[in-house]
C-alpha cells in the first residue's frame, strides 16, 4: 500500500488541530473535557475537592455535568443522595449516589456492586460516566430543564439506576 504525502496546507491543519487539543488539555489541568455527544456525557471539569457536604457535592455534580444550578436541581440531587445513603451513611466512599461504575482503584462494597472510590474525583468521574452511558436520558433531560425536582426524582425512580421512589421538591 502506497502512503500519500500530506500537502503543506494539510500539514498546517494537522498541526493546528494538534496544538488546539494540547491547549484544551492543558487548560483542564487533567480534568475531563466538556462534551455531550449523543448519549455520551463527559465532565466539563471533574472537581478535585478533598471534602464535600451533600449540598456542595450536588452543586459540584451539576457544574461538572453542565446542568443548571437551580433550587430544583439542588433539591433533587440532595434528595437522591439521601435516598441512596451513599458515602455519608454507608461505606460507599466518595459515592453519594451509589453508582456501580468501576474506576481505577475502586472496589465493590456490597453484593449489588456499588463501588467505593479512592477519591472524590474518581467518584465524580464514575457518576458522570454512569449518567452518560445512554440509559438515563430522562434523568439528563430533567436535570437539563432544571425546573422540577419531582421530574428528576421520577426519572431516577423509573430508570435502571435502582433508586426507589423518593420525595424531592423545590
Amino acid at each position: 500500500m502506497r502512503r500519500r504525502r500530506l500537502t503543506r496546507d494539510q500539514k498546517f491543519i494537522v498541526s493546528a488541530v494538534t496544538a488546539g487539543l494540547l491547549i484544551a488539555a492543558s487548560n483542564g489541568h487533567g480534568a475531563a473535557t466538556a462534551a455531550r455527544a449523543g448519549n455520551t456525557l463527559t465532565a466539563r471539569m471533574v472537581p478535585a475537592g478533598s471534602s464535600y457536604t451533600p449540598a456542595s457535592w450536588a452543586a459540584a455534580l451539576l457544574a461538572a455535568g453542565g446542568w443548571p444550578r437551580t433550587a430544583c436541581n439542588l433539591s433533587a440531587v440532595t434528595a437522591w443522595e439521601r435516598a441512596e445513603g451513599g458515602h455519608w451513611a454507608n461505606s460507599a466512599r466518595f459515592n453519594p449516589l451509589d453508582t456501580t461504575q468501576p474506576e481505577p482503584g475502586s472496589y465493590p462494597m456490597n453484593s449489588v456492586g456499588v463501588q467505593a472510590y479512592p477519591s472524590w474525583r474518581s467518584g465524580f468521574t464514575a457518576t458522570l460516566a454512569t449518567l452518560g452511558n445512554g440509559r438515563y436520558g430522562p434523568v439528563l433531560s430533567a436535570l437539563s430543564a432544571g425546573t422540577s425536582a419531582r421530574a428528576v426524582a421520577d426519572a431516577v425512580a423509573a430508570s435502571p439506576w435502582g433508586t426507589a421512589w423518593f420525595q424531592a421538591d423545590c
